[in-house]
């Protein structure tokens, strides 16, 4: 596949709301897009979508890392998951910039060769869990803060349809999230599970108090109690408490993922294309998880339209028909750069065009 063209595009996107992480809050958020092109003018998108702090590089080294990888692959002949040296050189601490070049090759090679990304994933990058998907089940994630407000989302997202939903925990007292925690119970009713995100917030001792004190609200399972690095904390509390436990930092990258697995510290794993070099990293992971016999869900890193539909196309690829996937940007930001992921009746659906299916 002869690259004749390569650009990296630098965008900030303000968030329509503030999103909380272990970080703190945000109210914009900075990635870069990355467009590789062949001689007939047939087109690929990828997104790096650094978060520093959690394992990745800074905007500015990934953008640096871009336009070092553009000039290297302007007339290249790759296909996806190859690399020159030198791109492997100038991307290695880069893992976000790695998975936005790998995007747009994989983009550019499904276009080219006329079907979605998901089939071309599916084809191309070994076993899965199943067959490719059209219809991906995905949660919806509750944001509200006071807990009338947090019972009335909850309510909604149930009424549109979702399996499942997701509550931020580690608040500044375990009060408040018991009590958030009841309210989300209530508006998504009995049916619809329920799952936390600690965002790595408490120690050990307060996880397992934590974990304690909200078992009555029956969580599928709760990501992140520990703090990334915590593997053998994990572990520990794996074997502790009730609730399923869950990794979402602690597998930002490809080392991370294979110490959490080797220690069997969680029960399930939640992966990021965006963080882990791309979508044939991320579903080499998620194959590796499923020997372990870890659940894994797939959950976009907050990007834009493109590296979310990356996100949605690599989850569809892995085809876990029953796997309730963190996929939803649709309502993320004041203003996208193509269409968002969006819900349908608890589903993110794939359209039939050539690669993502979008033009950036």
């Amino acid at each position: 596949m002869k690259v004749a063209a390569a650009r990296a595009t630098p965008v900030r996107l303000r968030f329509a709301r503030p999103v909380r992480t272990a970080q703190g809050e945000s109210t914009a958020r900075d990635v870069v897009l990355f467009e590789l092109s062949d001689r007939d003018g047939c087109a690929g998108y990828g997104e790096a979508a650094p978060w520093p702090g959690f394992g990745t590089e800074t905007v500015d080294a990934a953008l640096a890392a871009l336009r070092e990888a553009a000039t290297l692959l302007c007339g290249a002949d790759l296909e996806p998951g190859e690399w020159t040296a030198a791109l492997a050189g100038c991307m290695r601490d880069a893992p976000t910039a790695r998975a936005a070049v790998q995007g747009a090759l994989w983009d550019l090679a499904a276009r080219r060769a006329g079907r979605p990304l998901v089939d071309h994933l599916a084809a191309c990058s070994g076993p899965m869990h199943g067959a490719p998907l059209r219809r991906v089940p995905v949660s919806a994630l509750l944001v509200a803060r006071e807990p009338e407000a947090l019972r009335e989302e909850a309510a909604r997202a149930r009424a549109a349809g979702h399996r499942a939903a997701k509550l931020k925990l580690g608040a500044a007292s375990l009060a408040e999230d018991v009590e958030r925690a009841r309210a989300a119970r209530d508006g998504l009713g009995a049916e619809v599970a329920l799952r936390g995100d600690a965002n790595g917030a408490w120690t050990r001792l307060a996880a397992r108090q934590a974990l304690e004190a909200l078992a009555e609200f029956r969580f599928d399972y709760v990501e992140q109690p520990l703090a990334a690095g915590d593997i053998e904390g994990l572990a520990a509390l794996r074997g502790r408490v009730a609730v399923r436990l869950a990794a979402d930092e602690s597998v930002a990258t490809e080392e991370g993922a294979r110490r959490l697995l080797e220690a069997a510290a969680v029960d399930v794993v939640v992966l990021k294309p965006a963080t882990l070099g791309g979508p044939a990293a991320a579903l080499g992971i998620a194959a590796r998880a499923r020997q372990a016999g870890v659940e894994v869900i797939f959950t976009h890193a907050f990007e834009t339209a493109v590296g979310a539909r990356h996100a949605l196309h690599c989850a569809a690829a892995w085809g876990d028909a029953a796997g309730v996937h963190g996929l939803v940007t649709a309502g993320l930001f004041e203003s996208d750069v193509a269409a968002p992921v969006a819900c349908r009746a608890g589903f993110a659906e794939i359209a039939g065009e050539p690669g993502l299916g979008i033009a950036a």
